[in-house]
Protein backbone atom coordinates (compact mmCIF):
# COMPACT_ATOMS: atom_id res chain seq x y z
CA UNK A 1 0.00 0.00 0.00
CA UNK A 2 0.88 3.70 -0.48
CA UNK A 3 2.50 5.25 2.59
CA UNK A 4 3.16 8.93 3.37
CA UNK A 5 5.48 10.09 5.59
CA UNK A 6 5.80 13.78 6.34
CA UNK A 7 6.67 14.70 2.75
CA UNK A 8 8.05 11.17 1.97
CA UNK A 9 6.19 8.89 -0.24
CA UNK A 10 6.58 5.28 0.10
CA UNK A 11 4.67 3.46 -3.16
CA UNK A 12 4.65 0.16 -2.37
CA UNK A 13 4.77 -0.75 1.30
CA UNK A 14 3.68 -3.35 4.12
CA UNK A 15 2.26 -1.64 7.27
CA UNK A 16 1.85 -3.37 11.15
CA UNK A 17 0.88 -1.86 13.91
CA UNK A 18 2.22 -3.25 17.29
CA UNK A 19 2.08 -2.50 21.17
CA UNK A 20 5.41 -2.12 22.68
CA UNK A 21 5.97 -2.35 26.17
CA UNK A 22 9.24 -2.63 26.77
CA UNK A 23 9.66 1.33 28.21
CA UNK A 24 6.78 0.36 30.96
CA UNK A 25 4.31 1.61 29.05
CA UNK A 26 2.33 0.64 26.05
CA UNK A 27 3.13 2.56 22.87
CA UNK A 28 1.33 2.00 20.05
CA UNK A 29 4.10 1.35 17.08
CA UNK A 30 4.19 1.08 13.36
CA UNK A 31 6.15 -0.89 11.09
CA UNK A 32 6.63 0.11 7.29
CA UNK A 33 9.27 -2.58 5.62
CA UNK A 34 9.34 -2.36 2.11
CA UNK A 35 11.98 -3.90 -0.92
CA UNK A 36 13.10 -2.41 -3.56
CA UNK A 37 15.03 0.86 -4.49
CA UNK A 38 15.25 2.77 -1.07
CA UNK A 39 13.38 6.12 -1.33
CA UNK A 40 15.04 9.33 -0.23
CA UNK A 41 14.44 9.47 3.29
CA UNK A 42 16.77 12.66 4.33
CA UNK A 43 13.25 14.50 6.11
CA UNK A 44 12.87 11.15 8.03
CA UNK A 45 16.45 10.52 9.52
CA UNK A 46 16.50 14.59 10.45
CA UNK A 47 12.88 13.91 11.98
CA UNK A 48 14.41 10.72 13.50
CA UNK A 49 17.59 12.97 14.86
CA UNK A 50 15.41 15.90 16.58
CA UNK A 51 12.24 13.93 17.57
CA UNK A 52 10.19 15.68 15.08
CA UNK A 53 6.39 15.00 15.18
CA UNK A 54 5.26 13.74 11.11
CA UNK A 55 2.27 13.41 9.58
CA UNK A 56 1.31 9.76 8.66
CA UNK A 57 -1.04 8.55 5.94
CA UNK A 58 -1.93 4.83 4.44
CA UNK A 59 -5.29 3.63 3.30
CA UNK A 60 -5.79 2.02 6.83
CA UNK A 61 -4.45 4.70 9.32
CA UNK A 62 -4.15 8.55 9.41
CA UNK A 63 -2.30 9.98 12.70
CA UNK A 64 1.13 11.76 14.03
CA UNK A 65 4.16 9.66 14.24
CA UNK A 66 7.76 9.92 15.91
CA UNK A 67 10.54 8.34 13.75
CA UNK A 68 11.77 5.88 16.61
CA UNK A 69 13.88 4.24 14.77
CA UNK A 70 15.35 2.64 10.52
CA UNK A 71 16.98 0.27 9.10
CA UNK A 72 18.13 -2.31 6.21
CA UNK A 73 18.44 -6.12 5.65
CA UNK A 74 19.67 -7.18 2.20
CA UNK A 75 17.26 -5.94 0.42
CA UNK A 76 14.60 -4.83 2.62
CA UNK A 77 13.68 -1.15 4.53
CA UNK A 78 12.15 -0.75 7.73
CA UNK A 79 11.43 2.37 9.77
CA UNK A 80 9.81 1.97 13.10
CA UNK A 81 7.36 4.69 13.80
CA UNK A 82 6.04 6.04 17.57
CA UNK A 83 2.31 7.23 17.79
CA UNK A 84 2.26 10.13 20.02
CA UNK A 85 -0.22 8.70 23.10
CA UNK A 86 -2.19 11.59 22.54
CA UNK A 87 -3.65 10.42 19.12
CA UNK A 88 -3.97 7.19 20.24
CA UNK A 89 -7.30 6.51 21.52
CA UNK A 90 -7.23 3.65 24.44
CA UNK A 91 -10.17 4.44 26.60
CA UNK A 92 -7.88 4.49 29.51
CA UNK A 93 -6.75 7.51 31.64
CA UNK A 94 -4.23 8.14 34.53
CA UNK A 95 -4.67 10.00 37.64
CA UNK A 96 -1.73 10.85 39.89
CA UNK A 97 -2.74 11.23 43.90
CA UNK A 98 0.05 12.40 46.28
CA UNK A 99 -0.17 10.59 49.53
CA UNK A 100 -0.54 13.47 52.27
CA UNK A 101 0.86 11.64 55.11
CA UNK A 102 3.95 9.78 52.96
CA UNK A 103 5.85 10.26 50.47
CA UNK A 104 4.61 8.86 48.06
CA UNK A 105 2.83 9.09 44.68
CA UNK A 106 0.38 6.58 43.54
CA UNK A 107 -0.45 6.36 39.91
CA UNK A 108 -4.15 4.91 38.88
CA UNK A 109 -4.71 3.90 35.21
CA UNK A 110 -8.65 4.13 34.87
CA UNK A 111 -11.64 4.11 32.10
CA UNK A 112 -11.83 7.42 31.00
CA UNK A 113 -15.41 7.71 31.65
CA UNK A 114 -14.90 7.57 35.34
CA UNK A 115 -16.02 11.29 36.66
CA UNK A 116 -13.20 13.02 38.00
CA UNK A 117 -13.93 13.75 41.65
CA UNK A 118 -13.25 9.86 42.79
CA UNK A 119 -11.53 9.80 45.85
CA UNK A 120 -8.37 8.17 46.09
CA UNK A 121 -9.24 5.98 49.13
CA UNK A 122 -12.19 5.33 46.97
CA UNK A 123 -10.09 3.75 44.09
CA UNK A 124 -7.50 1.42 46.00
CA UNK A 125 -10.35 -0.55 47.31
CA UNK A 126 -10.88 -1.72 43.93
CA UNK A 127 -9.24 -4.86 42.17
CA UNK A 128 -6.27 -4.13 40.25
CA UNK A 129 -3.52 -5.43 38.45
CA UNK A 130 0.28 -4.11 39.41
CA UNK A 131 1.87 -3.28 36.54
CA UNK A 132 5.46 -2.71 37.82
CA UNK A 133 8.66 -0.55 35.66
CA UNK A 134 11.50 -2.22 34.89
CA UNK A 135 13.94 0.78 36.07
CA UNK A 136 11.86 0.74 39.43
CA UNK A 137 13.48 -3.04 40.05
CA UNK A 138 16.78 -3.73 41.67
CA UNK A 139 19.48 -4.71 39.43
CA UNK A 140 20.30 -7.89 41.50
CA UNK A 141 16.97 -9.21 40.64
CA UNK A 142 17.51 -9.92 36.89
CA UNK A 143 19.43 -12.46 35.33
Amino acid sequence: MKVKIGNVIIPDATVKRFIDLQSGLALSMIDVSYANKRVEDSELVEAFKNHTLLPFECEILKTNVLVHGFGQNEKMYEYILQERAADVSCGYKKVDWRQPTQDKTMVFIIPEDVKDLIPPEQLRTLPYIRFILKKDIPETWFK
